[in-house]
């Protein structure tokens, strides 16, 4: 009788063992990539300085600060008087020496004339079509026109300024896209190519993300910094972005789409790392501890490569003192990392 009894006083403190209250939540796949972040400069994708090519005063301009133009669009146009003139003399002498050439034709059929004559006066005539010619370019040397489609900066001079070779006018930029040139260490070069995805961030606009692509690799690497400079190109509709801003860039590279857990899920020992996966089959439920090889990171969970199979369900709160074979009660799913401290939001 004494045996039974402490039979039953055994019984009753192994059942008298309070459960482990634990939080879960499911192995499941989320995508790793290298990462590597870079600074770059933001530059436009086509930028000039608007200046004249000969000296004279503007007479009119056709733009005002910030104005988008297309190609070909008159921008500027300096005082062209004389050339004007000049161009008209021109024209009249190539007109009365093709009125004069005609003529001789008709002389030279009735062998009134020889044909050298004509000749010399058909010679006369190709000079005055390249005074022509002359004279028109000085007169297009006067207009300034939009050499692509893009938008001006602020206007450097104004009516009736006389301008020199030189001289700037305004800034002429191709803002949508826009190219960011950024430099990434050589041991990145094997896995650098065309097309590569990129993100990139900036103060200007925190929480915001830019995405492009690599469109371009330097032929040489610093000796230097031993880094390669990068460019790529990111869509600027509503050109929020603007040439001489940093940026921060991020490029992703070898992409997988892993099983992945929650870094609180680990429990590490020395180099060695392992989770509890419960065992629902058992009432009340238990953990089995799982060695598992870890891979890659990003904030708030690991990459496993090996030891969990995706869906298997993994302790992530309540791993203090817990042990193989542990007897639980779920008391609540992760709901996910906690966010970055931001001294700024105090």
């Amino acid at each position: 009788m004494v045996s039974c009894e402490g039979e039953k006083n055994e019984s009753k403190a192994a059942s008298a063992v309070p459960l482990v209250n634990v939080q879960t939540t499911k192995a499941a796949r989320r995508l790793y990539s290298d990462r590597v972040e870079a600074l770059g400069t933001v530059r436009a994708l086509e930028a000039i300085d608007l200046t004249s090519s000969v000296t004279d005063r503007v007479a009119e301009m056709f733009f005002e600060d910030g104005d988008s133009a297309k190609e070909g669009d008159l921008l500027v146009r300096l005082e062209d008087a004389a050339e004007r003139a000049a161009f008209e003399a021109a024209k009249s002498t190539l007109t009365e020496q093709e009125r004069e050439i005609e003529r001789l034709r008709g002389l030279v059929a009735n062998g009134a004339v020889s044909q050298v004559r004509l000749q010399e006066y058909e010679t006369q005539q190709e000079i005055a079509a390249r005074r022509v010619e002359e004279a028109q370019a000085q007169i297009d040397d006067r207009n300034i026109r939009a050499p692509f489609d893009g938008v001006l900066g602020f206007r450097r001079v104004s009516q009736g300024a006389l301008v020199e070779p030189g001289d700037l006018i305004a800034t002429f930029d191709v803002l949508d896209p826009i190219k960011l040139d950024f430099t990434v260490p050589e041991t990145f070069l094997s896995s650098l190519k065309k097309g590569l995805q990129i993100e990139a961030h900036t103060e200007a606009y925190p929480g915001d993300d830019f995405s492009g692509k690599v469109v371009q690799l330097d032929t040489r690497v610093n000796p230097v910094t031993r880094s390669i400079t990068a460019r790529a190109e990111i869509p600027n509709p509503d050109k929020r972005l603007r040439p001489g801003m940093l940026m921060t860039t991020v490029l992703e590279n070898n992409p997988r789409n892993s099983v992945s857990v929650p870094e609180r899920a680990l429990v590490s020992v020395q180099s060695t790392h392992f989770v509890f996966v419960l065992d629902e089959k058992t009432s009340p439920p238990s953990v089995v501890r799982a060695s598992v090889e870890l891979g890659r990171r990003q904030p708030g969970y690991v990459e496993i490569l090996n030891g969990v199979e995706e869906g298997a369900v993994v302790v992530t709160d309540g791993l203090i003192g817990l042990v193989d074979g542990a007897e639980v009660k779920v008391t609540g799913e992760f709901k996910g990392p906690a966010e970055p401290y931001q001294p700024s939001d105090q």
